[in-house]
């Protein structure tokens, strides 16, 4: 049996496609794009936040504070425009569209007036609030802040009212949120849920190919027959194809993590990225080895049921179309584990794929109760071992390996 592991685990590394999917997909590739990803969000963050901002202003004269506070704002730049009081809101829109300038102001006549008797001025701002790294709207606010806390200054000594008696007018009774989680504890919810979702994908795919080749691809290649001829129990045949598929699975999910910590150490001593400052604080080895040991069982499910796929389908293309639905129905589970409300417990425990995604969430967070994990290990072997068994079975028949 181990020649034969040894045989076909030799022959799928010198593959090409083993060195893409198993390799260099988990190592150089993922690490890339998310890498990719951040440094071009921060760099259109950036930009949007520097953005030279042009902007016309009608009824100018109604609310002369607010003139003068935009034109000593940075990278804002106020437009002249003719016969500006007479545009409409329609003409303001097409202008906006059209690029002329960034935002319009539409100030009220009676600003000055509403402000001096306490009441509320309404001042309206026109911009294309489309694109999601759109920051004029924060910008603007941010200077007419400065406004509103001056007139607010000014109204409560005009009116002899203290910010203490302000806020018990506004609201007489407050909630004080006091969160009792901590900060580990705050970032694990936030990124445990993606985690097992990109853990178990790069499993799926590191496994995907090998389980092919090994199942439906013997068949194509005529060298199936040859292989049972061979004074090794089918068994014991099944069981290497396992091991082998279960091997590349496990070891791209294992360069996946290798990867992940390696890349965040550089990133954190020679990029001086201060969030993973944070996350390597809280993130210890051990939690990295125990998602690694919970994403064992996962392997073999995986491994399981693709060999089973691969054994049954008759040629490449048929075996083909069973990886889409294997897909799509292995990644449902994984989502319930990310719905509002869903916690590991004595039930959702003994749910394949979902518990080992709770759990891999309870552990980044530092939650993790180790007693669940015992009956999510035991759960997940004893799936892969029934899966295992139906793989055994359909090789021990000929109606199933060579279906015509």
């Amino acid at each position: 049996m181990w020649e034969i592991y040894k045989k076909e685990f030799l022959e799928l590394v010198r593959d090409r496609r083993t060195l893409i999917f198993a390799i260099l997909l988990p190592t150089i590739i993922m690490p890339a794009i998310f890498g990719g990803v951040i440094f071009v969000a921060d760099k259109v963050n950036k930009k949007a936040q520097n953005e030279e901002l042009t902007y016309i202003i009608q009824n100018a004269d109604a609310m002369p504070d607010i003139v003068k506070e935009l034109e000593k704002q940075d990278k804002f730049k106020h437009m002249s425009v003719d016969d500006i009081d007479t545009l409409t809101a329609d003409d303001i829109k097409a202008k906006v569209q059209s690029g002329e300038f960034k935002f319009a102001l539409i100030l009220p006549k009676q600003g000055l007036s509403n402000l001096a008797q306490g009441k509320q001025a309404t001042v309206e701002l026109h911009f294309n609030n489309a694109s999601v790294t759109n920051k004029i709207y924060q910008r603007v606010k941010s200077a007419i802040d400065v406004l509103n806390e001056k007139h607010q200054g000014q109204l409560l000594a005009k009116f002899n009212i203290s910010k203490d008696q302000l806020s018990g007018l506004m609201n007489p009774i407050d909630i004080k949120r006091v969160n009792t989680a901590d900060n580990r504890e705050d970032i694990g919810e936030k990124i445990g849920g993606l985690l097992p979702y990109v853990l178990m994908i790069l499993i799926l795919t590191g496994a995907m190919y090998p389980a092919l080749d090994l199942g439906v691809g013997e068949k194509e290649r005529g060298t199936l027959e040859t292989l049972l001829l061979t004074p090794v129990s089918r068994t014991q045949i099944v069981l290497s194809k396992f091991l082998v598929i279960f091997s590349t699975g496990f070891l791209t999910v294992f360069l996946t993590l290798a990867s992940l910590v390696i890349w965040s150490l550089i990133a954190l001593n020679v990029l001086a990225i201060g969030v993973l400052d944070k996350l390597t604080q809280i993130i210890a080895l051990s939690d990295v080895l125990l998602v690694f040991l919970m994403l064992a069982p996962v392997a073999a499910i995986f491994a399981s049921l693709l060999l089973c796929a691969s054994i049954y389908a008759k040629n490449f293309k048929e075996a083909q179309n069973y990886m889409s639905p294997i897909m799509m129905f292995s990644f449902i589970p994984i989502i319930f584990s990310i719905l509002p409300g869903v916690q590991l417990d004595n039930t959702w425990a003994w749910v394949p794929l979902t518990n080992v995604a709770l759990a891999i969430k309870e552990i980044v967070k530092g939650t993790i109760d180790y007693g669940m994990m015992g009956i999510i290990f035991l759960s997940t072997t004893i799936m892969a071992g029934i899966l295992l068994y139906f793989c055994n079975l359909w090789f021990n028949r000929e109606s199933v390996l060579f279906r015509s």
